[in-house]
């Protein structure tokens, strides 16, 4: 059994997979400068605001059920929310463009 912080192989795959999924699916197109920086600043927003969404999930249910989480798991948490808004927003986005409620790009 790894210590408290200590990396396994499969905390490892976990994080590199989300992480590969968030970049994917926060993709943009155009001008190589203009998608490359929207691409980023979609990946800090999502990774900015799942980090918050731990801290305050963590603070309302630390003292209620008693654990500590450690760095490794509030990070792994951190990208899997990660994920999941970046994947969430981009079928928001396909939905209002398949629906002509925000114009094609």
């Amino acid at each position: 059994m790894p210590k408290e912080n200590q990396w396994t192989k499969r905390d490892k795959i976990f994080v590199i997979e989300m992480v590969l999924i968030t970049l994917l699916f926060s993709m943009r197109k155009g001008p190589l400068i203009h998608a490359s920086i929207h691409t980023l600043r979609d990946v800090f927003v999502s990774i900015f605001y799942s980090l918050a969404m731990v801290f305050i999930f963590i603070g309302l249910t630390k003292k209620t059920f008693k654990y500590n989480p450690t760095r490794v798991q509030i990070i792994k948490w951190t990208v899997g929310l990660a994920a999941f808004f970046s994947v969430s927003q981009f079928v928001h986005e396909a939905f209002l463009i398949l629906t002509h409620q925000l114009p094609h790009p």
